[in-house]
């Protein structure tokens, strides 16, 4: 329904105009008398002075960026102050930060009216990324860089656009970044990338120790990459883990509770393994069997130790002559999180129960299908095809799905590693459907696919629909759906030092028979 005020400025008759003319999909930019009021002061505060980028800043933030009507706002603006350079970098910006594709024309024509812009490279940088250009990106970084040699934030950006492209240059750069800038939290960063992409255990300790050393032990990339270098720890050197975790306990002053509760289980571990020595295997395991992983101060700083635990358990199990309750206990986690070394001992006690292959393999497929239930189903446009596809097209194949968006650094960094996996299969026996769950960033979908050559189906989320177990609240969030449409893994992450988890999976999953 139209609506009707007394207006003063002609300007804000258009703004009203653009408010109350909107699709269905744009009703919650829809306006109040009082917003519209102080957005008109605040356009011609801009208009007054359109080089002012504070004026620009509160503008934007009471038309509110995500609305896409300020697009054509500022694309007269563009037109009617063709030199200034704050119309399309403040709105160029904004959109950045709101990972909105849009960003590019005007970053771009910002690039033209003030070259020396390293922020505005910087930007550009972020926007490629979007994308998926790493040529791009590269490039504008480089610049960046070069104008603004001694800020950390660009080296770091610059060191980090190499590090699916070219592996060396990006160890060499971050080295770089953090011998540079020992005091910022980017050198903390840059080692924890370094550590995170390693596969090699001592590799992994070295960058730890590094950050350990460095001056500035605020970040949350320092806090981060302590944690993961105790759990590193833990898994294979307890008593050293036991000594840092105290010392940490001693340092941090923030989450001393996070280092008492890691400091505990250590302590349990180290207990235990005595136990074990001395051939009480049965005290080992009641005393393991209270260990808790979870950190009750901090929820997402669990102990990472989950299949070192259940390891352990079924070793001291074993032990004390309760074999049956060994192969159980790893059977229990890999029927969630299969790995190779779960799988060789869940062999090694089948075998001394006097099971077969054909009744371990039936053993692990019941206890999975104990769980697996039937996914809720979908039907969404396909970015491709422009065509609805259904969750029940793909009955008879495995389905992998994610929950993505394109300005998700987490979701990119994953795609190489389902792709890595897929390969070694029939692609006819599985389907890998990506679901965009931001609708602000349609645009970005198939160029950052084109570009990097991912094969995943991309559809077009539905805020709306039901989503039933098919949910995400963080991204990505994955599902291995089977051939029957029951979900049968979740919640699972693939990085480097996982994939044969993935590989696991989808096997086990296209052999099961039920």
């Amino acid at each position: 329904m139209r609506k009707f005020f007394k207006l003063k400025h002609f300007g804000t008759m258009l703004l009203l105009c653009l408010f109350f003319y909107q699709t269905k999909a744009q009703q919650k930019f829809i306006k109040t008398e009082a917003q519209l009021a102080e957005i008109n002061k605040l356009k011609i505060k801009v208009e007054a002075n359109p080089s002012n980028l504070k004026a620009h800043e509160e503008f934007i933030d009471a038309f509110n960026s995500d609305d896409p009507n300020i697009i054509s706002v500022y694309q007269n603006w563009m037109k009617k102050y063709p030199k200034e350079f704050a119309v399309p970098f403040s709105i160029g910006r904004a959109l950045v930060w709101r990972e909105n594709p849009k960003a590019t024309e005007f970053l771009s024509q910002a690039s033209i009216l003030k070259p020396n812009s390293a922020e505005n490279w910087s930007l550009l940088a972020s926007d490629a990324a979007l994308k998926g250009d790493h040529i791009s990106q590269s490039n504008a970084s480089e610049k960046a860089t070069k104008l603004e040699p001694k800020n950390p934030k660009y080296a770091f950006d610059y060191a980090y656009c190499f590090k699916d492209t070219d592996p060396e240059k990006y160890d060499s750069l971050s080295l770089e970044v953090a011998r540079n800038f020992p005091n910022s939290e980017k050198a903390a960063q840059s080692l924890y990338w370094l550590a995170a992409k390693s596969n090699q255990q001592l590799q992994k300790i070295s960058y730890y120790k590094q950050i350990q050393q460095l001056p500035n032990k605020t970040t949350s990339w320092y806090l981060d990459a302590m944690i993961e270098y105790f759990d590193l720890l833990l898994k294979t050197y307890p008593n050293q883990a036991f000594d840092f975790g105290l010392q940490m306990r001693l340092q941090d002053k923030l989450f001393p509770e996070l280092w008492h509760e890691r400091l505990a289980v250590a302590k349990t571990f180290l207990k235990a393994r005595d136990l074990m020595n001395s051939n009480q295997a049965e005290q080992a395991l009641e005393l393991l069997n209270q260990v808790k992983l979870n950190n009750t101060m901090m929820a997402d700083r669990h102990i990472n130790a989950k299949e070192y635990l259940a390891l352990f358990k079924a070793e001291a199990a074993d032990a004390a002559n309760n074999t049956k309750i060994a192969f159980d206990t790893l059977v229990t986690l890999y029927s969630k999180q299969p790995t190779i070394n779960l799988q060789a001992l869940i062999y090694k006690y089948g075998f001394k129960l006097g099971m077969d292959s054909t009744k371990i393999v039936q053993s692990i497929y019941d206890k999975r299908s104990v769980s697996a239930k039937q996914a809720t189903s979908f039907s969404l446009i396909n970015y491709l095809s422009d065509q609805k596809n259904s969750l029940s097209d793909y009955k008879g194949k495995v389905v992998l799905l994610t929950y993505w968006f394109p300005g998700c650094g987490p979701c990119r960094e994953e795609f190489p590693h389902f792709e890595a996996v897929l390969k070694r299969f029939n692609k006819n026996d599985i389907a890998y459907l990506g679901l965009n769950d931001l609708p602000s960033q349609n645009d970005a979908v198939l160029p950052l696919l084109k570009k990097n050559g991912y094969s995943f189906t991309p559809l077009r989320d539905d805020k709306k629909r039901m989503k039933g177990n098919l949910s995400a609240s963080s991204y990505p969030t994955n599902y291995l759906i089977d051939q029957k449409g029951r979900i049968v893994f979740s919640n699972f992450r693939i990085d480097a030092d996982n994939e044969k988890t993935l590989e696991l999976m989808i096997k086990e999953t296209l052999a099961a028979k039920d």
